[in-house]
């Protein structure tokens, strides 16, 4: 399903999540292989500064594609010799995935639509940089529905830095079993 597709099926509500425990560390390594391939042409370094044992609630196919098209984004919107740092860390009650890279950065004005669909930023890389703007909007709807958050930070010319969290498995678990636990003295109280 193209990226279009995927967004008007989305918007209508009409994808289902397979949701399953999914070793998030798994897919991010995975993920590096992929970024270390996509990376070789342009000699652009890529490098996994941590990758943490995580386990979250997820659909394994979407998060896949999420942590793809971040790396992608990375090595296409960079420079030659640059680099692409990632990582994967816990903090607190989150999954917190980061990836970064050495490109031209993104100008503080232009930073609040780069998740808007079909939007490419600076017109001078929209010519030399394949894609048609959906890319940022697919991740964060597939954030959206993990129940995550994603931010993006860029200082121009330096240093891009996207950061993915999502509840963990365990903190999820918990909650549901706190819940089921205050209607059981709920009802053990009527």
């Amino acid at each position: 399903m193209d990226g279009l597709t995927l967004l008007a099926k989305a918007d209508a509500g009409q994808i289902t999540l397979t949701l399953e425990p999914v070793r998030l560390d798994e897919l991010v390594r995975d993920n590096f292989a992929d970024a270390q391939i996509l990376a070789e042409p342009q000699g652009i370094q890529v490098e996994l500064a941590a990758c943490e044992e995580i386990t979250v609630r997820g659909d394994r196919h979407r998060l896949r594609q999420l942590l793809l098209n971040l790396a992608d984004n990375a090595v296409k919107y960079n420079q030659p010799q640059g680099r692409v740092t990632m990582g994967l860390r816990r903090t607190n009650d989150a999954a917190e995935f980061t990836i970064a890279n050495t490109g031209p950065g993104i100008p503080p004005e232009i930073l609040p639509r780069v998740f808007d669909p079909f939007f490419r930023g600076d017109p001078a890389h929209s010519q030399t940089v394949d894609g048609c703007g959906l890319g940022l909007s697919i991740v964060q709807w597939i954030v959206s529905a993990h129940n995550g958050t994603i931010t993006i930070t860029s200082e121009p010319s330096k240093l891009t830095t996207v950061t993915v969290r999502f509840p963990l498995l365990e903190v999820r678990l918990q909650m549901k079993k706190q819940i089921h636990e205050q209607r059981r003295s709920a009802r053990d109280i009527q």
